[in-house]
């Protein structure tokens, strides 16, 4: 109780921090937005249609975009530009992120560093430049007490040579656990504007109470991203896979899901997927043998963090929501999601079956996902269960169903020759999805008016749907043959 208590409270505090006014930086010349802000790591992220719109109803106070890095060329420094936005921002402030590349960024040519960002934040901020009002500068180069003495003479070469009204961010990824480690990072603080610190997500974690301490401005960083590491048939690491991988490979019957429950983290839940044959998927290639190993942040500790982190933080600005992919199509947690969140909607998926007889004896069954929220990752919690009594299953061909069974009249788990229900299972129900449709061929007389259904899912967002026996709706055209998942 008290945990929901918490993201209550704190939801209800998300919806007043985007109307806070701007803070004053340390100079009085540069203003630092407060509340709410998206940060998107894909520079192509921000040619998905209708994105400032999405801002704007979330009453973003800033949207972090990559911009490009510095890289290390034949001994110099190098400005290398990312793609920008293909329209400009006119209503939200941005702020640039800028990577540095090729060896540790707070060693050699500082000055060379800050020579080339000021140059590219200056074509980028200057009238009609491609990205809209830039508000600030991210140097992406993690900040953590053993790294803060060598980075302080970039913070200060950068902040010296960008525009007076631009502020100067830094991201903390590791907060200060002693006094000689507060010190530390004090030594970057006079050139740094503000702080961005994770505290949710896979990677490291920083104490919201160290990073407040600080006593500068800080966003607190979610980062709400599924991981997947490839590994050989003989456990050796080969490489990444996308989250947007994540469905294709959890409904693919070449591919073993089994749970992993070694970790004792709450914060995320893990499992294997390991290829019987060759899979190609969108960019990603598995030899048979070869296994996924997925991490999915745990969503409803996430929502408890969005309260809790901000909770008695006098320093705290908002806070900014990561958000990787290209589009909001490749992230099981998407802006809109994060929209309903905000407004306090509903968060659970809402799976929509049609059912359409395929001859006299069977019929098709599909469902779509409507909502941009996902299920849990989960073989038996999220499924569609159709009643064909007095009739019998004769043969399911379950098309875009990850899986199925069968059940009697009372719900026990039966032989076909026995059973009058089928229940189709998708072991993950992804936000917009729609499952192609499954071929139940009956034995016996359907139903008149076939078949009534039910469904049961579990959100990612931790909440449970069950609805009752549904009369069935309106036949729709008879789908396809062709049995595949998109």
């Amino acid at each position: 109780m008290r945990r929901g208590a918490v993201l209550l409270l704190g939801a209800a505090a998300l919806a007043g921090v985007g109307c806070r006014e701007p803070a004053r930086a340390r100079s009085s010349s540069r203003v630092l937005p407060k509340g709410d802000a998206i940060w998107l790591t894909d520079p192509r992220a921000a040619s998905e249609p209708d994105l400032e719109s999405k801002l704007r109803r979330l009453s973003a106070g800033a949207l972090f975009l990559p911009a490009g890095q510095v890289a290390l060329e034949d001994g110099r420094r190098v400005y290398r530009p990312d793609p920008a936005p293909p329209a400009r921002f006119e209503r939200v402030p941005v702020v640039l992120v800028i990577r540095i590349a090729g060896g540790d960024p707070g060693a050699g040519d500082s000055a060379g560093i800050a020579r080339e960002i000021a140059s590219a934040v200056g074509r980028a901020a200057a009238a009609g430049g491609p990205y809209g009002r830039v508000a600030g500068v991210l140097i992406d180069a993690p900040a953590t007490p053993s790294t803060a003495l060598r980075l302080a003479p970039l913070a200060t070469a950068v902040r010296a040579a960008l525009p007076q009204e631009v502020f100067l961010a830094l991201p903390l990824r590791e907060a200060p656990s002693s006094e000689p480690e507060r010190k530390a990072i004090q030594r970057l603080l006079p050139a740094c504007d503000a702080l961005v610190a994770p505290v949710f997500g896979l990677e490291a974690r920083t104490d919201p109470v160290a990073t407040d301490a600080l006593g500068i401005p800080w966003w607190p960083a979610y980062r709400a991203t599924a991981r997947g590491i490839v590994r050989g048939a003989d456990g050796t690491i080969r490489g990444e896979a996308a989250e947007k991988h994540l469905d294709p490979l959890s409904g693919d019957p070449r591919a073993d899901f089994v749970n992993d429950l070694s970790s004792a983290d709450q914060s995320f839940s893990a499992f294997h997927l390991t290829a019987r044959a060759p899979i190609r998927e969108d960019g990603l290639t598995l030899n048979a043998g070869d296994r996924v190993d997925f991490a999915v942040p745990a969503l409803p500790e996430m929502l408890f963090q969005l309260g809790a982190a901000l909770a008695g933080k006098r320093r705290a600005l908002g806070r900014v929501l990561v958000f990787d992919g290209s589009s909001d199509a490749e992230r099981l947690f998407q802006i809109a999601a994060f929209e309903d969140v905000l407004l306090g909607r509903s968060l659970l998926p809402v799976l929509e079956p049609q059912i359409a007889p395929s001859g006299r004896t069977a019929i098709w069954v599909d469902a779509a996902n409507r909502t941009p929220h996902a299920s849990v990752v989960s073989r038996t919690a999220n499924w569609v269960e159709i009643d064909l009594a007095p009739a019998h299953p004769a043969d399911v061909a379950p098309g875009g169903f990850d899986r199925y069974e069968v059940y009697d009249s009372g719900g026990s788990a039966v032989t076909p020759g026995r059973a009058t229900r089928v229940r189709l299972f998708e072991t993950l129900v992804a936000p917009g999805e729609r499952i192609l449709p499954a071929r139940i061929t009956a034995r016996g007389a359907l139903p008149r008016d076939c078949c009534r259904y039910r469904t049961h899912t579990i959100a990612a967002a931790g909440p449970e749907s069950a609805t009752d026996w549904a009369a069935p709706p309106a036949p729709a055209p008879p789908r396809p043959s062709r049995l595949r998942k998109k």
